[in-house]
């Protein structure tokens, strides 16, 4: 017992942990914003079945759903080993392990995103599909969800100083809730859609968590 303590929590263990939630972490900001940037547009005419056709059907959005899908998995590696630091009280262990839980499903979401361009076709005529409501639900409960969740590790990192400070709390609160409230209602309005580069503030976050990660000592 005392031989696998002592190994879990040695200083080349811990450092090496570390440096995996820094890399995720920053890696997973850098393509969150780099996807969000790329992501194709709508012309705002049209019903919301015509205003998705006219995304899916353009060339960048495979790319920028890639990006996305390579974040969301980013995240969710980097929160879990967060998850395993031994420094962590056990209630922000088990916390963390919840946001890591709805990264991987957020993850596999987002996979279904990226492939409802096959799907381009069929919504030509402006009517509902079957995969074009699944991702309707994907977006609004899922991408919602996840984002209230990195607004919560983001909150009580800062205040405990565990995942980031004060100041990284700031960028998490504001970018995850401008993000919820985005998908949360970009189904049905375009009202809030200009909140979505607000949202890669969330980048932001995740980057700068993932630099203090890095410079931690063991």
């Amino acid at each position: 017992m005392s031989t696998s303590t002592s190994a879990r929590t040695s200083p080349s263990g811990v450092s090496q942990r570390n440096r995996v939630i820094g890399v995720c972490l920053a890696l997973g900001g850098i393509t969150f914003v780099a996807g969000g940037a790329t992501h194709p547009g709508d012309s705002g005419e049209g019903n919301k079945i015509e205003q998705l056709h006219e995304m899916l059907v353009q060339p960048s959005w495979y790319p920028s759903h890639a990006l996305l899908l390579l974040s969301m998995g980013l995240f969710a590696a980097g929160i879990f080993a967060i998850s395993r630091r031994g420094d962590l009280s056990e209630g922000m262990a088990r916390a963390t392990k919840v946001v890591a839980g709805i990264g991987a499903i957020a993850t596999v979401g987002m996979a279904a995103h990226l492939f409802a361009a096959l799907d381009a076709e069929s919504l030509a005529a402006g009517k509902p599909t079957f995969i074009s409501t699944v991702q309707t639900w994907n977006e609004t409960i899922i991408d919602t969800v996840w984002a209230l969740s990195i607004v919560f590790l983001a909150v009580a990192g800062g205040l405990t100083r565990t995942v980031g400070n004060r100041v990284t709390l700031a960028l998490g609160l504001v970018g995850g809730l401008a993000f919820a409230l985005a998908s949360a209602t970009i189904a049905f309005t375009d009202q809030f859609d200009s909140l979505f580069p607000v949202g890669s503030l969330v980048g932001i976050w995740a980057v700068a968590v993932g630099v203090m990660a890095m410079a931690r000592k063991a």
